[in-house]
């Protein structure tokens, strides 16, 4: 009877224990449901404008550095102040330059003196050639020793050797500076440039001189530029090209490192199935994919992209009517299962 009982025991036990754990297999193997949003892709063939995020620069930026070293005594202008040719910016400590320059006055005297006395002895005949030679020598010596610490006093001084606006100001009173060191930068702002990166699908459809649409949200302006430089080294990392678009600056309203939108009109035509660009992935080798929805799960399906706008892109590898992941990627894999919540 003892043993019964045992074996029941057992049994109820194991059972329990069996059901607890076909309970766990059911919610493990239970997939988790991604909550996406998607949209429709739709067939495209036309031209399309190509938008570009930019950077204003200075259309020429000048180091001024000094020419000798020494302590700074005055600086006279400040960053974003308009300065003419010729303006005197900053001074250094001219004292041992003033000093030296007395010594070498006085050399320059006595060579002087030596030359006024010698020089009637030489018109007479009774100086030797030799001698004369080198008083010349000393006194001409000592005229451009006088010279060159005259020039040195000059030296201590910084002037605006063009037009233009301060930039960055790298000094201040009382620091030591050396000749190699930029004390400012001088901009020329009259027209600036403003910087795109262009990948390299599209950088063949530019040209010198093309126009550009530059829209500026810190001046609420919008200007017309023409593309002047194009670069022909690609970034390493983003295979992209420098390209500088040139427009005036009337008013000196736009400053260096404001940010700008950049539309370019182009006569290329594409063919191609058009999405929202916030729907293009990337994966490890750096290579664009979009999220498929098939039915309730979705699958990594590669494109390629032939042209970006601001907000869409034309890409080959979908067909119209497919429905891809809009948002919610972050979440996702090959396979997930998904439920869809678009907005209304």
């Amino acid at each position: 009877m003892y043993r019964v009982i045992v074996m029941l025991l057992f049994l109820v036990v194991f059972a329990g224990c069996n059901g607890h754990e076909e309970e766990k297999t059911v919610l493990e193997a239970t997939p988790k449901v991604i909550n996406v949003e998607t949209t429709v892709v739709k067939s495209f063939s036309g031209q399309t404008d190509l938008s570009y995020s930019g950077l204003v620069e200075a259309k020429e930026t000048t180091p001024l550095s000094f020419k000798t070293p020494g302590s700074v005594v005055q600086v006279l202008v400040d960053e974003g102040e308009f300065v003419k040719k010729g303006k005197l910016l900053a001074t250094l400590d001219d004292t041992n330059s003033k000093s030296s320059y007395e010594l070498a006055l006085q050399s320059k005297q006595q060579a002087q003196d030596a030359y006024d006395r010698m020089k009637p002895m030489k018109e007479n005949g009774t100086l030797p050639e030799i001698q004369w030679v080198e008083v010349e020598t000393g006194l001409n010596q000592a005229t451009i020793v006088a010279e060159m610490a005259e020039r040195s006093i000059e030296d201590n001084k910084l002037y605006a050797p063009k037009s233009g606006v301060i930039g960055d100001k790298n000094i201040l009173p009382g620091v030591n500076v050396l000749p190699s060191a930029t004390a400012f930068d001088l901009l020329d702002i009259n027209s600036v440039y403003v910087n795109i990166p262009v990948p390299e699908r599209e950088v063949g459809q530019l040209k010198k001189g093309q126009l550009a649409e530059v829209r500026i949200a810190a001046t609420s302006q919008s200007l017309v530029g023409k593309i002047d430089r194009i670069g022909v080294e690609a970034n390493a990392i983003s295979h992209t090209y420098p390209v500088k678009i040139l427009v005036k600056n009337e008013g000196w309203n736009i400053k260096p490192g404001m940010v700008c939108d950049v539309v370019l009109k182009t006569d290329q035509e594409y063919n191609g199935m058009l999405l929202s660009s916030k729907a293009l992935q990337l994966d490890v080798n750096g290579d664009q994919y979009v999220y498929l929805v098939e039915g309730d799960v979705v699958k990594a399906r590669p494109v390629s992209v032939t042209t970006l706008t601001k907000n869409d892109a034309v890409v080959q590898g979908l067909e119209e009517g497919d429905v891809v992941v809009l948002s919610g990627h972050n979440k996702l894999r090959n396979g997930a299962s998904v439920n869809v919540v678009n907005k209304k």
